[in-house]
């Protein structure tokens, strides 16, 4: 399960810089080294332009994806942030990221997906930030031409992996190929949510370390809401509408750590019911009619009991029914079997995370009709 929602993820990723651009994003469009200007592409907010820097050159650098089959080559240290390196679009076409002497990016996230292929190709030494992943999902970490010690990736101070294992590193490059790469979480939910609904929360573990490891949640929220769990997938309630925000940090037995945050949406119930539909007695072969009015909702569902309000089951329109999906429920022309069933409406608003509000129940009494005769009658009067 926990491998499932962590691909979920990644494929959310991969649609995210296939139809999501954003302002910042860098592309690559030939192939050279990283600091070459043209060889990038620039997202400006409505097309793909040429880049007049190279991916964290100057602040505001937001994704960068290697991609196109095309060759990018690292010889030096990006000091500027960048929020993620995606190497790999899966089109059938290899798209190779290079480190060719001692250098480092500023991300917090490098993923190898499906058509990505990473290799150290000189004795160097690749620099991420404390606390950054090194993600592998479908691609490939080269470990031959040749397989050194001298070939590492740090994250922090700490030499993470080298490409046979040695020189002090928790990991081979073949275990980070063979367990996704390096310790990481990517955390998800079940928001947006409604007030009074329950959040789920998951830390998507993933890379080296991570069956083993141990888990710290913390959260903000309104007021003075504060949160923390050691659960990997905390379930919390009674949350009031608002902002929230959680952050999961994993933690190896090696002392390896990743973090992420989420933002969590909790959305005020807004739909109300104003008029409770109300009981109606009829005579056999007439109609009923049940009302509701409502504020916020563009959404009706009437529904029927048969057991005394035990269960509910939709209604539909019909020879039965008309309405069943209004403001408005005409039961047609009942007959006495249904006398004693019970109705209700459930509302919601199709914009909202917020489930439906169920109205009150009103009863239906079906009765016969009696019909008297009018009969003559005669006295008598006798004389006496």
């Amino acid at each position: 399960m926990r491998f499932k929602k962590y691909l979920l993820l990644l494929s959310i990723l991969s649609i995210t810089w296939a139809y999501g651009q954003e302002v910042g994003d860098f592309r690559s469009s030939s192939s050279g080294n990283w600091t070459t200007v043209a060889i990038w592409e620039t997202y400006n907010g409505t097309s793909w332009v040429a880049a007049t820097t190279y991916p964290g050159q100057t602040t505001g650098t937001n994704d960068v994806f290697i991609i196109g089959g095309f060759s990018v080559t690292l010889t030096s240290t990006i000091t500027n942030s960048i929020n993620s390196v995606i190497i790999g679009d899966g089109s059938g076409g290899t798209d190779n990221f290079y480190i060719d002497a001692n250098s480092g990016l500023n991300t917090q996230l490098i993923n190898l997906t499906s058509g990505g292929y990473a290799e150290w190709t000189s004795n160097a030494s690749f620099y991420l930030p404390s606390g950054a992943a090194f993600v592998i999902d479908g691609g490939t970490l080269a470990t031959d031409n040749p397989c050194s010690a001298a070939k590492r990736l740090y994250i922090g101070t700490t030499i993470y992996s080298t490409c046979n294992g040695g020189a002090g590193s928790d990991f081979s490059f073949t275990e980070l190929q063979d367990q996704g790469g390096s310790l990481s979480v990517s955390p998800s939910s079940n928001s947006p949510i409604c007030e009074g609904s329950t959040l789920n929360l998951f830390a998507n573990p993933s890379g080296t370390g991570s069956s083993s490891a141990t888990f710290s949640w913390s959260g903000t929220g309104p007021g003075s809401y504060s949160f923390s769990s050691s659960d990997e997938d905390p379930v919390i309630s009674s949350l009031i509408a608002g902002s929230y925000t959680y952050t999961i940090t994993i933690t190896d037995s090696n002392g390896n750590a990743n973090s992420s945050s989420i933002d969590i949406l909790i959305t005020a119930q807004s739909i109300s019911i104003n008029t409770q539909p109300q009981d109606q007695a009829i005579f056999v072969n007439s109609n009923a009619t049940f009302t509701t009015s409502t504020s916020n909702a563009d959404t009706y569902q009437w529904q029927v009991s048969t057991d005394s309000g035990v269960n509910y089951t939709d209604v539909a329109d019909g020879l039965e029914y008309a309405g069943s999906n209004g403001l408005s429920l005409t039961v047609i022309s009942p007959g006495v079997d249904k006398s004693g069933y019970r109705y209700r409406v459930v509302v919601l608003n199709s914009s909202s995370p917020c489930p439906g509000v169920v109205s009150g129940e009103a009863n239906l009494s079906v009765r016969i009709r009696t019909v008297l005769s009018n009969r003559r009658i005669t006295y008598r009067v006798q004389k006496q």
